[in-house]
């Protein structure tokens, strides 16, 4: 077969395809002509008013919708039809957010102190409270690991040379005896003349460096956290006296021998109350000198914080740090001297019978670690820490340029804020069957050995 006869056999075999191709394009275009040519006559006879209603077409909505639109779609056309109003939320929500980062830059926690501006240190700190407790040596050293300058009051030799003792220069003794007063009640006390010349007058700590003026930032009052535990009826009146003593009526003079120095200065300054609060939140029973002591300093900071608001400077401000379960370290844990639910045994035999057991169910169920149950852990000593530093921290001014009042009241430790709440709350009955307490189960007058046994036999 030549060439000619297979390209003529190939031209034959291609016209089927192309009689296909082109027929199928004529059919198209056809169904194209009649399509435009019925739509047009249909809305033709649509837009004429003498065809009845039963008759005349009705126009159809185009087959082809748009594809659904997304938010952001949506949202730019709605910012385009409303451009007043879209710039007036942006420039309000810009400088907002402005404000706001530029308050929380101003006010930002540093948890140092100030130095003065040859480097120096320059704020002082006050830490009233007994060298022998823990907490009082906790707080001493963490405020002098922070730059501060720490004075601990001390009224023995014994207490000065535990101060010594931590051989760190910035966190001195102050001798403090608040059984001495000043003939005139109006001036100083003779132990703070030291204080008075080191924020008043200004100081060198070396030859050639210029000289710089200390502040007092605060004084902390530290009352023991230690009461004597038990029925009203078995403690003794020495022990009524020595709590309202040492606990009450020494914070409350130490208070008042601190303000004219606090009051001197324009400087933002805090006078700080720590004292435990678990036991006065729930008015636990068994618990009456602590309950009584620390709702006695609650309600004096009270009273106190509505008195220096009332200054012209008002640069004093009083907070409670009220503390719950904390637990300051290893370092600072004393060995367990006395045993919770020991005193029992110093009881008469009708006082044991009458509160033996409800007692020592009591210790068992007590919300703190110091005496309840071995399974209660607190929070560490950083809780503490911070929140003092918070407390001493100069008050924050507002975007508006005025001094903002710190907060009155903070939470310490695992269990503070939360009973609390449990204590403003829930009925008093609820909260006994909450710790434990059972009303009614005691043993009559009539046979004392018998319930003593049962009372305290587990001790």
């Amino acid at each position: 077969m030549t060439s000619d006869d297979q390209f003529f056999l190939d031209y034959l075999a291609s016209i089927p395809h192309d009689v296909r191709r082109y027929s199928l394009q004529v059919a198209d275009s056809i169904d194209r002509q009649v399509d435009w040519a019925a739509a047009t006559i249909r809305e033709t006879l649509a837009q004429q008013s003498w065809l009845p209603p039963s008759v005349r077409p009705s126009l159809r909505t185009q087959d082809m919708r748009s594809p659904p639109r997304g938010l952001t779609d949506r949202v730019h056309d709605w910012m385009t039809r409303h451009r007043a109003l879209t710039a007036a939320i942006v420039a309000f929500v810009g400088t907002g957010c402005v404000l706001l980062y530029g308050n929380k830059r101003l006010n930002s926690k540093r948890r140092k102190a100030r130095k003065a501006g040859n480097g120096s240190r320059k704020e002082i700190v006050v830490v009233a409270g007994s060298p022998h407790e823990p907490m009082t040596r906790a707080i001493a050293a963490d405020l002098e690991r922070r730059g501060y300058i720490v004075y601990v009051t001390v009224s023995s030799a014994e207490e000065e040379h535990i101060v010594q003792s931590e051989h760190r220069a910035d966190i001195k003794a102050l001798w403090l005896d608040l059984t001495t007063t000043s003939s005139n009640q109006s001036e100083l006390h003779p132990s703070l003349h030291e204080l008075r010349a080191l924020i008043t007058q200004p100081q060198s700590p070396l030859p050639g460096m210029p000289p710089h003026t200390c502040q007092l930032s605060g004084v902390i009052i530290v009352p023991s956290p230690n009461f004597a535990a038990g029925p009203v009826a078995t403690i003794p009146a020495s022990s009524w006296a020595d709590t309202v003593n040492t606990r009450l009526l020494s914070p409350i003079l130490t208070a008042q021998v601190f303000l004219p120095l606090l009051t001197l200065r324009s400087n933002s300054s805090a006078l700080i109350f720590a004292y435990p609060s678990i036991s006065s939140s729930l008015s636990a029973p068994f618990a009456g000198p602590e309950v009584t002591t620390t709702r006695a300093i609650s309600g004096f900071a009270t009273s106190l914080r509505q008195e220096l608001r009332l200054l012209e400077n008002g640069n004093v401000d009083v907070v409670e740090l009220r503390l719950g379960n904390i637990d300051l370290g290893p370092s600072y844990r004393n060995a367990q001297n006395h045993i919770p639910g020991t005193e029992v045994l110093a009881w008469s035999v009708q006082q044991r019978a009458l509160y033996g057991s409800q007692y020592l169910n009591s210790v068992e169920q007590r919300p703190v670690a110091s005496a309840g149950p071995a399974a209660i852990r607190g929070s560490p000593a950083r809780v503490l820490h911070h929140a003092v530093l918070d407390a001493l921290e100069p008050a924050t001014r507002n975007i508006f340029g005025r001094r903002a009042h710190k907060k009155p009241i903070l939470y310490v430790g695992r269990g503070a804020r939360s009973y609390s709440l449990i204590g403003d709350w829930m009925p008093s009955g609820l909260v006994g069957l909450m710790m434990g307490y059972r009303s009614g189960q005691t043993v009559g007058a009539g046979s004392p050995s018998s319930g003593s046994e049962n009372s305290w036999e587990r001790v």
